[in-house]
């Protein structure tokens, strides 16, 4: 097979697939193949080539990729591809797509009603946050793909609204995380009610324990891991595409501070905190250095995470802080700069924060962590198990200035205030009071 570089200097490998070419190959009927094309149109992922053929025969599998791979979209054809030229029964949806935060099943919700249109199904997304009664009305009618929190799902499967008895296919995204301690038990009773659907799983980060726990209850499963190329080399690790490979370690021993001042240099970042009562000081810090800022935890209602994130896409607002809620399933465009403020918790925090930026085809941005000095062999630990490169830096050191300058950017100048006009001079003569004088009784 001829070999021929892709993907800019240093990378090769064989000619990327037209995605819409491999579909057809694989038998996935024209209106689905027409409903992909308004998602994305192109050469097909590395995660696409490896895995689109077993998900689309039915076979169970698990897919590792990085994040913005593309893996979403090898469940959302696989799926519509399985349920396409049939009907489902009311409350009886054909297929679940497990996610593991409300932001990720709604975006898993919306990529699969696009594809979806193409084969006719009804998709519905069932979230926490919203009365329960509202997502039994939504089953009514007939679904047939259920996207959800495994939460909410578990609820209404235990409720009776939601059965599981025509599931044929059952999909996990972050299956690293659906398998932790926070969503184990309910994934495991997930698994077992599905026991003879076909099982898709996704994530960017799965080690042996995983795949051991997945492979013992699917022992044909089938895993497709796509690893990201090698590390391009300092020229060009910030306008690389795909994950970031490159890990900016900035010690300072107030990491608070630090992450202030580089605040100015970022015109659309996220800034990590390790604690959800770290996200309001940090945000009033960078806001009143005149830097638009907003803040974000998972204790926030529905609506206010889906506004925080709205404002950081349009550029209402320069910084976004926020706990791991924004690390998983948050995928904006853009993102110039993602820093950790203090160590992230593991190595798949690291990977997935630092994965939301390098989206798809979109240039990698700078990923920094601000931490003490005793913590820098720590994060650097865990950058070397990922295969990222550190570029250290000592905020204190006499260089600091012109490092973070050739790393971050410069200062960016904030737009100038117009001046308020004074308020009108008031008239030297005193006003006239009005006396109240009480109308006279008129005489019958």
């Amino acid at each position: 097979m001829e070999r021929r570089s892709y993907g800019g200097p240093g990378l090769t490998g064989p000619a990327p697939t037209d995605l819409g070419r491999l579909l057809a190959g694989l038998g996935v009927e024209v209106p689905i193949r027409h409903a992909v094309s308004t998602v994305v149109d192109g050469p097909a992922s590395a995660i696409q080539s490896a895995a689109l053929e077993d998900a689309v025969a039915g076979h169970d599998l698990l897919a590792v990729a990085p994040t913005g791979s593309g893996k979403t979209l090898v469940f959302a054809i696989a799926v519509t591809h399985r349920l396409a030229g049939s009907p489902s029964v009311p409350g009886r949806p054909r297929a679940i797509v497990v996610a593991p935060t409300r932001e990720l099943a709604v975006q898993n919700g919306e990529v699969l009603a696009e594809v979806g249109a193409g084969a006719g199904l009804r998709v519905a997304t069932f979230v926490g946050g919203q009365p329960l009664a509202t997502d039994r009305r939504s089953l009514v009618p007939p679904v047939d793909v259920a996207v959800g929190t495994p939460g909410r799902l578990s609820d209404l499967i235990r409720t009776g609204a939601l059965s599981t008895v025509d599931v044929t296919v059952l999909v996990l995204d972050e299956a690293d995380h659906l398998l932790g301690p926070s969503f184990g038990e309910q994934t495991a009773v997930l698994l077992e009610q599905c026991g003879d659907a076909t099982l898709l799983s996704t994530t960017a980060t799965a080690d042996t324990v995983v795949e051991d726990g997945l492979r013992s209850r699917r022992p044909g499963l089938r895993i497709h891991r796509v690893d990201s190329p090698v590390d391009p080399g300092p020229s060009r690790s910030v306008a690389a595409t795909g994950a970031p490979r490159r890990l900016v370690v900035v010690s300072a021993p107030d990491p608070d501070s630090c992450a202030v001042a580089l605040a100015s240099r970022c015109r659309r970042a996220l800034f990590f905190v390790p604690r959800r009562d770290a996200v309001e000081p940090l945000r009033a810090s960078i806001a009143a250095t005149g830097v638009t800022a907003g803040g974000v935890a998972g204790s926030a209602s529905p609506t206010r995470r889906a506004g925080a994130f709205a404002d950081l896409a349009s550029g209402t607002v320069r910084v976004l802080v926020s706990t791991d809620l924004a690390g998983r399933g948050l995928d904006l465009d853009g993102v110039g700069h993602v820093v950790h403020v203090g160590p992230p918790h593991s190595v798949q925090d690291l990977v997935h924060r630092s994965g939301r930026t390098g989206r798809g085809d979109d240039a990698a941005g700078v990923v920094a962590a601000i931490v003490r000095p005793s913590e820098v062999a720590r994060i650097s630990a865990l950058a070397g198990e990922v295969g990222m490169t550190v570029e250290p830096v000592d905020f204190t050191g006499r260089d600091a200035l012109r490092r973070i300058d050739e790393l971050f950017g410069p200062e960016i100048a904030l737009p100038r205030r117009r001046r308020e006009s004074a308020p009108p001079a008031r008239s030297r003569r005193p006003a006239r009071s009005r006396v109240h004088r009480p109308k006279k009784k008129r005489r019958s």
